[in-house]
């Protein structure tokens, strides 16, 4: 059995020194779990490659796996990615209707990329292949692979919210979104909940049928199914074991000189609560001052899409209010929030989720959300507290471990600080070996088998 694997974002970064062709591994959970079926088993990774019409369009990877690129012009990647995938499907899913712009010139702009990316599938597509389309940036691709007779298994999955009805009534494509989507023969989500949003949409827009775990469209059954996807274990336990990043994280939290140390691990968006999760420690810091000078917040922002404005305008204000914070609260010799805007590799993540005593997972809304996972299975000694939001789609798995918080709730986010710091070593323990048990049982291996099925993981 092959695989092809069609996303938006490529398994390697492919540069060209001296002639000769170079692969860089690039960062994921899509890419730990799949990039080795590819090698064992064969396969296509079909991506856009970032380079446009420069890059090659063919890269091999070894003798049976092959990376093929869809070459996109500066209006795609202007209407398609900056505009319909990022300045309408991502605010609209994820329930930010007054931050959605519907412009027809993006619609045109996502259709014609998205039967770029199906031409490419078919140009590689031999029978005895299946096919996972990922993700909301190529909805239209199952039903135009369907449509151009591909007979094998096509799996789709969502790995952002689904939003319900009343919000996705408002996206003028519904329908064509929907029936896209339906191309597939199973479709995926990280939660039950984006499930049962999906089968409300798909009965109001279409009239389709469903049941508890299959559509019923155009004489056919589409399997949907909640497969939270989960992260490389092994990977990350290694990283906490290795001398390099062991080493950095002694000496960091040797020169912070603090008692307590929280991490913050978010892209700089509007959907991972920054602004609420700030407001949340300076109230911590109002409200207990004896813990002024004791507790040093790390919160890294990486940069995202920063050719949209609102992105920037989030920069600004997570400034200003960090700003402040500092300027009530900070003292000659502490820092109560250190804050980076810059991206982090996996090793340095990992030496900052080995020195936290909390982690602090805030968003306003997240379809998953891998960095709570990371930073439980970085606490290999089974201390740490997760502090996670209700509204992250991985409190659903992690409900049984991490405290729970609204965090809107600026008292609720400020309290559950001081209880994390307050809490007994013995509670830490069974809470943090309930979350590493569960995160390390349902890990991105046990996602691929459950998801793909039959496809060896």
């Amino acid at each position: 059995m092959k695989l092809i694997v069609v996303s938006n974002r490529e398994p390697y970064r492919v540069e060209t020194v001296r002639g000769r062709t170079k692969l860089e591994k690039t960062v994921g959970g899509l890419v730990s779990a799949l990039e080795p079926v590819l090698r064992k088993e064969g396969g296509v990774w079909v991506c856009w490659g970032r380079k446009g019409q420069k890059t090659p369009l063919e890269v091999k990877v070894t003798s049976n796996f092959l990376i093929k690129h869809v070459p996109l012009t500066s209006a795609d990647v202007s209407e398609y990615y900056y505009g319909f995938a990022n300045d309408t499907l991502w605010p609209l899913c994820h329930m930010f209707i007054n931050r959605t712009h519907f412009n027809n010139r993006y619609w045109l702009g996502y259709s014609r990329v998205n039967r770029k990316f199906a031409k490419a599938v078919s140009e590689i597509y031999s029978p005895g292949y299946k096919v996972l389309v990922n993700d909301y940036q190529l909805a239209l691709v199952p039903k135009l692979l369907k449509e151009q007779g591909i007979k094998d298994t096509i799996y789709m999955f969502w790995h952002i919210p689904f939003p319900p009805y009343f919000i996705l009534r408002f996206l003028p494509q519904r329908r064509e979104l929907l029936e896209g989507m339906l191309g597939a023969d199973v479709i995926g989500f990280h939660t039950q909940h984006y499930v049962q949003n999906f089968q409300e949409c798909v009965r109001e827009v279409l009239g389709a049928f469903y049941d508890d775990n299959a559509i019923y469209w155009n004489g056919r059954k589409i399997k949907v199914k909640a497969v939270p996807v989960g992260i490389d274990v092994n990977k990350w336990e290694k990283l906490t074991e290795e001398p390099k990043v062991v080493k950095y994280a002694q000496n960091l939290r040797r020169k912070l000189g603090v008692e307590y140390v929280g991490i913050g691990v978010d892209r700089l968006d509007y959907t991972k609560g920054l602004e609420e999760k700030f407001k949340g420690i300076g109230r911590f810091f109002e409200k207990y001052p004896s813990f002024r000078g004791k507790v040093s917040f790390i919160q890294i922002a990486a940069p995202t899409r920063t050719r949209l404005e609102e992105y920037m305008d989030i920069k600004r204000k997570t400034d200003e209010i960090v700003g402040m914070i500092e300027g009530r609260f900070g003292e000659p010799g502490w820092v109560p929030i250190y804050y980076y805007y810059k991206n982090y590799g996996d090793d340095r993540l990992a030496s900052f989720y080995m020195i936290a005593d909390f982690a602090l997972v805030t968003p306003v809304i997240d379809g998953l959300n891998l960095v709570s996972k990371e930073y439980v299975v970085s606490r290999k000694r089974e201390d740490g507290v997760l502090i996670l939001s209700e509204f992250a789609g991985a409190s659903v798995q992690l409900r049984n471990g991490a405290i729970i918080v609204n965090p809107f709730d600026e008292e609720a986010l400020a309290e559950s600080i001081y209880i994390a710091l307050k809490m007994k070593k013995r509670e830490k323990r069974e809470r943090m070996k309930a979350l590493r048990e569960k995160v390390i049982k349902e890990d991105i291996h046990w996602w691929l088998k459950n998801f793909l099925e039959d496809v060896p993981a």
